[in-house]
């Protein structure tokens, strides 16, 4: 995105459009010419560098086209400070020598404020010239430039002023023929109100502009401004916004932008744009940071595949996932009251997922009191102690049914030890549900221990093996050579006390009751 003063349009008959370059020899040549420069002033001064493209601007060509063409070169120059010390340091002190000597209004007595700063400094008098502004722009050196090619440079020019003009837009209405789901993704990651529509093979996506919101509106312009590259690497892309812009009497006034594939593919050409879209929003982050961190035995998931809600698509936040079932979860964001309601209309239609909306307490609006589902306030931090209690929920269902197929069934087992674990992964049978049943009413010839289910046959041997007191590091040895992983479960049923002397396991002794 550029300034947008650099913005240069052309309007027709309610049509507006920004006045692309096309990828042809002169524009080219001009692009060639201003990538030169930049790799030719490596190691020089911006100052000298600027000098040097404002001559570029008396070759004929828009000074809002050469600016814009900078502006992109701009950012790919790393820019340091030539200067051995902090330029405000030596400032500092060439001032405070300079009032004990004021006025200084002659040559040689600057050059002697200089010489004194200098002693002070421990510099010479030509360093302290050199890196007293230093810091400042016109001053600042250009270390390093990474370079692309003059077609790279016009593609990214007019993807930028095609950006800056949608900063304007009160909607953004778009198609596309694939690259549904990365395209909804990064919706859902700039953080931006949509309602998309899948129709003949074609997703349809309607975006609410940052003109039409009620705050934030540069954060949110930004946010739009960087889905552009997404649509159009897109394939069969079209789109049209509205945008708000003063006509020649100075009035607000609507205009229609369009663009599509087919008429403006070779001005972006074969773009590849690469950006890696993080949270935007900060609930959103500390919730998936904290859930993590829970160990909850649930898996989370962000942005998962789409919902189908009629013709409608839509991608929840999160996925929540354990033993099949699955937990959707929706964070309200930045949303204006009409998309509140429009989201509200999306979720009644999710009547068989499991679904939590997670809600600002200073956005809700009654619309979303009403939604099919889990609503959960929150003021400032999502509530993570809410949340895992309806996952608790979810996991005593899960607990009940597991228990239910056990009982329907015969279990095969073969072994002495078997771990939980793969019985509950070849059953498709929650590992809670496992132990509980094998405490209650228990599995034929097995008891349970820690994760493991142990053959009453080799806890009988362990019972004949171990004596009745004797060092508690030996028969832990002794149990773990007959495969069972952890020891301390397997005494707690053998009735054995631990008595610790300090925390050396060589010192404990274990005793029968």
């Amino acid at each position: 995105m550029l300034p947008s003063e650099l913005l240069k349009t052309k309007v027709w008959r309610g049509e507006i459009s920004p006045i692309f370059i096309e990828p042809s020899e002169e524009y080219l040549e001009l692009a060639g010419d201003m990538i030169g420069i930049f790799k030719d002033s490596t190691g020089k001064k911006l100052g000298e560098l600027k000098d040097i493209l404002e001559e570029m601007e008396d070759q004929g060509f828009d000074y809002r086209l050469v600016r814009g063409l900078v502006a992109l070169l701009e950012r790919r120059c790393e820019l340091v400070v030539e200067s051995s010390l902090d330029p405000v340091e030596i400032r500092q002190t060439v001032f405070r020598v300079a009032a004990r000597q004021f006025p200084v209004i002659s040559d040689a007595q600057r050059s002697s404020a200089i010489k004194e700063a200098a002693g002070i400094l421990e510099m010479t008098e030509k360093e302290v010239e050199a890196s007293m502004y230093a810091d400042l722009e016109n001053e600042l050196l250009l270390k390093q430039f990474t370079p692309l090619t003059p077609a790279e440079l016009v593609y990214r020019y007019n993807l930028s002023i095609a950006q800056t003009l949608l900063f304007k837009a009160v909607d953004l209405r778009f198609t596309a023929s694939g690259n549904h789901q990365d395209i909804l993704r990064n919706v859902k990651r700039l953080g931006l109100m949509y309602d998309a529509r899948y129709l003949d093979g074609r997703v349809e996506i309607s975006l609410d502009g940052p003109v039409s919101a009620l705050k934030m509106t540069e954060r949110y312009g930004t946010s739009l401004a960087r889905l552009l590259p997404f649509i159009v690497m897109a394939p069969g892309w079209e789109m049209e916004a509205s945008i708000v812009r003063k006509d020649y009497s100075g009035e607000p006034r609507i205009y229609h932008f369009r663009m599509s594939e087919k008429g403006c593919r070779h001005l972006f050409g074969d773009l590849m744009y690469q950006e890696d879209i993080s949270f935007d929003s900060e609930p959103e982050e500390r919730f998936y940071e904290s859930f993590v961190n829970a160990g909850t035995g649930w898996s989370i998931i962000r942005e998962p595949e789409p919902l189908i809600t009629g013709k409608r698509l839509y991608i929840p936040d999160f996925l929540l996932e354990k033993d099949g079932i699955k937990v959707y979860i929706e964070i309200a964001g930045f949303w204006t009251a009409d998309y509140l309601r429009k989201k509200s209309e999306k979720l009644h239609e999710i009547k068989d997922k499991n679904l939590i909306v997670l809600v600002n307490s200073k956005m809700a609006c009654d619309a979303l009191k009403d939604i099919i589902g889990d609503v959960i306030f929150f003021d400032k931090k999502i509530p993570l102690k809410q949340i895992l209690d309806r996952l608790k929920e979810f996991d005593d269902v899960l607990i009940r049914k597991g228990l239910e197929k056990i009982a329907g069934m015969e279990l095969t087992l073969t072994g002495d030890v078997i771990s939980v674990a793969v019985i509950a992964e070849r059953e498709h049978i929650p590992s809670d549900s496992i132990r509980i049943y094998a405490e209650s009413p228990g599995i034929n010839g097995y008891v349970i221990a820690g994760d493991e289910l142990v053959s009453k046959v080799l806890i009988k041997g362990l019972e004949t093996s171990l004596k009745n007191t004797m060092p508690y590091h030996e028969a832990v040895k002794t149990i773990n050579s007959k495969g069972i992983s952890a020891a301390d479960p397997v005494l707690k049923l053998l009735g054995y006390t631990v008595k610790w002397s300090g925390l050396d396991p060589e010192s404990a002794v274990i005793n029968k009751k």
